[in-house]
């Protein structure tokens, strides 16, 4: 079956041609909705399921493991014993590297505690440590890491072996092998792989694909972007899956060059089932929503949500017609040279 002659719908997922209508069920190009009506109508159902999910599936999770439901159990399910081993691994290896004492068993963990308890403080670890932390250890009962120890082993973590890098951290050899983002990769699959098997709702919920900006101060980072819209922030761009209805992450995936296909990667992450009862929602953020990553979406009987830039948009069905025409407009508004956006 060719294309659709009117909305240039590849003939392969002509059936999900409907969920791209300007027109609403009263016959208008668009409805105003109150946001109450939208909440009640829309939102309130999801909101309850996807918590509901949450509660049953974490549970379910403990009492196979033969554990009772807690902070600290559901702290150690979410985040696997596999993540940290890896991360103790990496951050041991740049300990040993700069002659500082490598980690003992469960300091790692006491220094995760401790790092979460020293989030709460928008202060220098020198003020947070003197001031407030001890309070804080008292009135909980909780051991704090000692400040030094816990200062140094936060300047040493690493999300990937060293053993590959040579020199001192100053020297050419280590700037020129700069480009390691793609090494977090499998850290990135561990941290959230149990997130997504036990925080995603299936049968009602909605995620959402966005970019992050994440800051970084480190000379050896490959690509930085810096945001306007983010005052103060610099560094490499992740693509994340959030669940929009409890601002859970569920994964991400830090772009590197050369590198197309990195939404597609990161949808591949998550354990999307495709029966058919699901009614699971996916929205791209404004400029998501190639064309390939919606076939991916779609053809795991999923909702699929784009935003178009302009009403009267087909996006993300734009023939390449339109698409260079597009591409001019842009070029001729900003005096680009074609060629080199094209390269």
């Amino acid at each position: 079956m060719p294309p659709d002659p009117f909305t240039g719908i590849p003939a392969d997922i002509q059936s999900f041609r409907d969920g791209w209508t300007e027109i609403t069920d009263h016959g208008h190009p668009y409805e105003v909705v109150l946001a109450r009506d939208f909440s009640d109508d829309y939102l309130a159902e999801r909101i309850c399921g996807t918590f509901r999910n949450m509660g049953d599936k974490v549970t379910s999770s403990l009492v196979s493991l033969g554990k009772e439901v807690s902070r600290a159990s559901i702290l150690e399910l979410l985040l696997g014993d596999v993540a940290i081993v890896r991360l103790e691994q990496f951050t041991t290896e740049m300990l040993v590297k700069r002659n500082f004492p490598p980690l003992v068993p469960y300091e790692y963990r006491e220094f995760l505690y401790t790092r979460w308890y020293r989030s709460r403080f928008n202060l220098s670890n020198d003020k947070s440590f003197s001031h407030f932390m001890p309070p804080l250890s008292k009135s909980l009962d909780i051991i704090i890491m000692d400040p030094h120890r816990f200062a140094t082993i936060q300047s040493c973590i690493r999300g990937f072996s060293q053993a590959g890098r040579t020199g001192s951290e100053d020297s050419d050899v280590w700037m020129e092998a700069g480009a390691m983002l793609r090494k977090l990769n499998e850290l990135e699959v561990v941290i959230f792989s149990r997130s997504a098997s036990n925080l995603l709702n299936h049968g009602n919920g909605s995620i959402v694909v966005d970019d992050e900006l994440i800051a970084s101060r480190a000379s050896d980072v490959e690509q930085k972007v810096v945001s306007n819209r983010k005052a103060g922030k610099e560094g490499p761009v992740a693509d994340c899956i959030a669940c929009a209805l409890s601002s859970v992450l569920l994964g991400m995936r830090l772009r590197v060059k050369n590198d197309p296909e990195n939404v597609e990667q990161l949808l591949h992450t998550l354990p999307l089932s495709t029966a058919s009862g699901n009614d699971l929602e996916v929205a791209f953020d404004r400029g998501y929503g190639k064309l390939s990553s919606v076939e991916a979406i779609a053809s795991r009987n999923l909702h699929v949500v784009t935003v178009a830039g302009t009403l009267g948009s087909r996006h993300p069905f734009n023939t390449p017609d339109e698409w260079i025409s597009t591409l001019n407009k842009w070029k001729t508004k900003r005096g680009v040279d074609q060629q080199k956006i094209l390269s």
